[in-house]
């Protein structure tokens, strides 16, 4: 099976699920995206990341 390197496209709030993230996927040579649901804690540490914030304290 290969292998396809991803990127992070977007992170929004879910429409269709109450207290659920939409982390889009999307392939760094080609077109196709992949939408994951993901929760609201790994949305804030993945949005940490993305802007590159650094808390003021421990998120555990």
């Amino acid at each position: 099976m290969k292998k396809i390197k991803l990127d992070i496209v977007g992170l929004s709030y879910s429409q269709t699920q109450s207290g659920a993230y939409a982390l889009v996927l999307g392939e760094v040579n080609g077109h196709r995206r992949l939408p994951i649901i993901i929760g609201g804690f790994e949305a804030q540490a993945i949005a940490i990341e993305i802007e590159k914030m650094t808390p003021s304290r421990p998120l555990t």
